[in-house]
């Protein structure tokens, strides 16, 4: 851990003197510092790479009791897998001290998760039911056509790269993994660039959120074709439900639960309430999010939405009047946001990009994943700076690594096609903040001059 977040310190330093986002220098040096840690064969990063496949063999070892090497080899052999990962995979598992180095990746992770969530409680905090509510019919039309334009050119592209023998599964999970975008990485520029409270900000954080919904339920379609051939009209009914009711809920009875909670709350203590009741709060909404389908990220976001300074007036003297719930929280996330950046540039595999024909395919595809987020500008409505909205939209990181991974575990995608579905997403994460950065000081620019 301590070494993770002296690492974002450098590649925020080093993004600085070569005047770039910060969180391009923490993704470059957790890409640069992966590399070279899994080369030299470290159990945590390994685990890291790989966890989901460590996490299954491991399972498969502990049920299978004395026969747990025959059960990692027979399984990594299964995995279709090079020598060399094969090989360090299995050093790592066959370990004596594997449960230490395990539970130390998944501290990592944990640490990571918290961050991400601290910095979309943040963005919250910074942004107000009444400016969502302004930007509403940009942000759906954003969103809409952006998954929908996005979904179409990635399903004609990788049916035109691919194959004919291929069928038409895999250009289906390539549609889906391109066509949700992932909010943290621009939503952290914005906030370096004290840029939250524009309408543009406002407009890609609504549209992510809602991306989140969509992509849902792509991934729901594509799965559900896949495995039985058909889709569930009800199924996807309960997920836009539940989903409804979920936004419903918290916005139209969150305040008021708010001013209600923290008045009995404050009894218990009150010095330390406003760093106890909101942590509390968003880890809360994260979980209820994450158990309805929707990323944790989204519950962290909407916590920060609806707890605002007001929400802790009238309670009395013991609260210290100078520090809000925002400078409270700034030092916690300030540490715990970093350490996801780094880890998203970890789990980066840039061997991948030495193959050509696939590195070749992946830039096509990434072509067709920024041209569909650029087209999803044309929803924006009023006066907002269309570029950065688009550009705003473009990483692609969650919703794309679970179709990916989705789709491999069910055979639909073979290993050269996984790894170009990872490069959309390694060279999307790349070019969002110096693109983003740019677009942002010309639309300032424009507007200082004009």
């Amino acid at each position: 851990m301590a070494l993770l977040v002296c690492c974002a310190a450098a590649g925020r330093l080093a993004a600085r003197r070569l005047k770039q986002s910060p969180v391009l220098g923490e993704l470059v040096i957790g890409i640069i510092v992966g590399a070279i840690f899994y080369q030299l064969g470290n159990p945590a990063v390994v685990i890291i790479r790989h966890s989901e496949l460590i996490q299954q063999m491991a399972q498969n070892a502990l049920g299978a009791g004395n026969d747990c090497e025959a059960t990692v080899k027979s399984t990594l052999e299964r995995a279709g897998l090079s020598k060399d990962v094969t090989e360090k995979i299995e050093r790592v598992l066959l370990r004596k001290d594997f449960p230490a180095y395990l539970l130390l990746a998944r501290s990592i992770q944990l640490f990571a998760g918290f961050g991400v969530a601290m910095l979309l409680f943040m963005v919250g905090l910074e942004v107000s039911l009444k400016e969502l509510k302004a930007i509403g019919a940009s942000a759906f039309g954003v969103a809409i056509i952006g998954v929908t334009v996005t979904f179409t050119l990635g399903c004609l592209a990788a049916w035109l790269l691919l194959p004919k023998s291929a069928g038409f599964m895999p250009p289906l999970f390539a549609g889906a993994a391109l066509c949700a975008s992932s909010v943290g990485i621009t939503a952290r520029i914005f906030r370096d660039m004290k840029r939250l409270r524009t309408r543009e900000a406002n407009i890609v954080l609504g549209a992510a959120v809602m991306d989140d919904v969509l992509g849902l339920v792509v991934l729901e379609v594509v799965t559900a074709v896949a495995v039985s051939g058909s889709v569930e009209p009800g199924r996807l009914f309960w997920i836009m439900l539940k989903t409804a009711l979920f936004f419903a809920v918290v916005v139209i009875f969150g305040t008021r639960f708010i001013e209600k909670s923290v008045q009995i709350l404050a009894k218990l203590d009150l010095r330390k309430l406003k760093l106890l009741y909101p942590f509390a709060l968003l880890m809360f909404l994260a979980w209820l999010a994450d158990e309805i389908g929707l990323a944790a990220i989204i519950g962290a976001f909407v916590a920060g939405v609806i707890i605002k300074e007001e929400s802790f007036s009238g309670i009395g003297p013991g609260l210290i009047p100078d520090q809000s719930v925002e400078s409270i929280h700034a030092s916690l996330e300030g540490i715990l946001a970093p350490i996801f950046f780094v880890l998203i540039g970890m789990q980066m595999d840039i061997t991948t990009l030495g193959n050509l024909r696939v590195l070749l395919m992946g830039t096509l595809l990434t072509a067709v994943a920024v041209a569909g987020k650029l087209v999803c500008s044309l929803g924006v409505k009023g006066e907002a700076d269309r570029l950065t909205v688009a550009i705003g939209m473009l990483p692609r990181v969650e919703v794309a690594l679970i179709v990916a991974s989705m789709g491999k575990s069910l055979g639909i995608l073979d290993d050269a096609f996984y790894s170009v579905i990872i490069i959309v997403v390694l060279l999307t994460i790349l070019m969002t903040p110096p693109l983003l950065k740019w677009s942002i000081e010309r639309d300032r620019l424009k507007q200082e001059t004009g």
